[in-house]
């Protein structure tokens, strides 16, 4: 959330961020609802004062009976202005959480086309033989059943099996073998939050349609555990810094506006499985922890030896909460080109305002700033599947990853 009065001091730059990420907001409407609230508070407290003034009046003296219609009247207005003084609040706190985060000046502006490719990693395979798609491999080695997932629940739902669970399972431990020395604390939260809780993360209210909502609950299937790891420290003033935090869980999306795309596979589905680096830390250390997450990311990639690109968002392919976010994507053999596999963004105290999170560390208070970056996803069992496929339809395991397997070098066709 931005500071209100940020937003009154720098209305023409906020108005501007808003164009950029293609957010249509009357600032001006922010604004004016913040002078009538000033108004209206110092309406109350010129109201108070006179009623201090009444009250003044000693026993001894004698108090009329204009003393008391006036003291009633004061009391009255008092008690109507308060009304819209709360009415004028919750309209303008309404408004600041629809705006987005400022944007970092490093930000392309743009949509998903204008993304900056920061790096290319790794050769790309050329193939002496038709590669299949993560699909037609799982079917043929029994590794993902879309068409029962879809029966046993709808689209976009799937089974994954046998050495493809196996694959996630290995990963969780080499990432979670990486990380742990490093401070991280592995968290599994819970997968579903409440409203408020989505809203200090910044999900709500931007990504209401792609949120599954339990009916006649405050409650929600959680899209990342950055969501109920926001929870874990709402109204807590922290009093150590940086505080590191490995989550563990499913994500649920409804995938709302993605119609037609990505139909086939698993590549954009209801369900997935994450680990997520969440950070709290100094603002100071912000840009520090940003970098040394995506260090992180790189690192799996390239034990794994998987072709991929890191690439700088444009403002309108960032989310609300961002300020600036790296996307590291994994090279698809079947799509012939890269896909995302990992995001990484720093939202500043955009999310710690609105969840008024702060900090108290040797007298210096403040807002922490937040860092959210995806370890890894199941996107990353799709690109171990296509990258090492070979002519007789087996997968090879990464030579990294095989100790975690159990020893398992091969997939073979059943």
């Amino acid at each position: 959330m931005l500071d209100i009065q940020y937003i009154a001091n720098n209305a023409k730059q906020v108005n501007t961020n808003c164009q950029l990420r293609g957010y249509e907001i009357e600032v001006n409407a922010i604004l004016q609802l913040y002078y009538e609230r000033k108004c209206l508070i110092s309406l109350i407290d010129d109201i108070r004062h006179q009623s201090k003034t009444l009250a003044k009046i000693t026993p001894g003296e004698s108090i009329d009976e204009e003393h008391r219609l006036q003291a009633k009247e004061l009391k009255k207005k008092e008690t109507d202005l308060a009304q819209q003084l709360k009415e004028t609040e919750e309209k303008l706190q309404e408004k600041i959480s629809w705006l987005p985060n400022i944007l970092d000046p490093r930000v392309p502006i743009g949509g998903e086309d204008d993304n900056q490719v920061i790096c290319q990693v790794g050769k790309i395979r050329e193939f002496d033989f038709q590669p299949l798609s993560h699909e037609e491999l799982g079917q043929k080695l029994n590794l993902i059943d879309i068409p029962r997932g879809v029966k046993a629940a709808k689209s976009r739902f799937y089974f994954l099996k046998n050495e493809a669970v196996r694959i996630r399972y290995a990963l969780i431990q080499m990432f979670t073998d990486k990380l742990m020395p490093q401070g991280f604390e592995l968290v599994s939260p819970p997968y579903l939050t409440k409203d408020l809780t989505l809203y200090a993360s910044g999900y709500l209210p931007f990504a209401q349609k792609d949120n599954f909502k339990i009916v006649d609950e405050d409650l929600s299937l959680i899209g990342t555990s950055e969501q109920s790891m926001l929870g874990i420290h709402l109204d807590e003033i922290l009093t150590k810094l940086p505080l590191l935090y490995l989550g563990d869980s499913m994500c649920f999306r409804t995938e709302a506006g993605s119609y037609g795309r990505d139909t086939a596979g698993i590549l954009r589905v209801h369900q997935f499985y994450k680990l997520e680096q969440i950070v709290y830390c100094h603002p100071d250390e912000s840009e520090d922890w940003h970098l040394k997450c995506l260090e992180n990311e790189e690192w799996l990639m390239q034990e794994l030896e998987i072709p991929y690109q890191v690439v700088l968002t444009a403002s309108q392919d960032l989310a609300a909460p961002g300020r600036i976010k790296y996307d590291t994507e994994a090279w698809i053999p079947s799509q012939g080109k890269y896909r995302e596999t990992t995001s990484n963004t720093n939202m500043g105290d955009y999310q710690t305002r609105r969840g008024n999170i702060r900090y108290k560390i040797n007298k210096e208070k403040g807002f922490p700033h937040t860092i959210s970056a995806t370890g890894f996803c199941d996107r990353l069992i799709i690109a171990i599947m296509e990258n090492y496929q070979e002519a007789d339809g087996s997968i090879v395991i990464p030579q990294k990853l095989v100790p975690y397997m159990g020893g398992l070098s091969v997939i073979q066709p059943k």
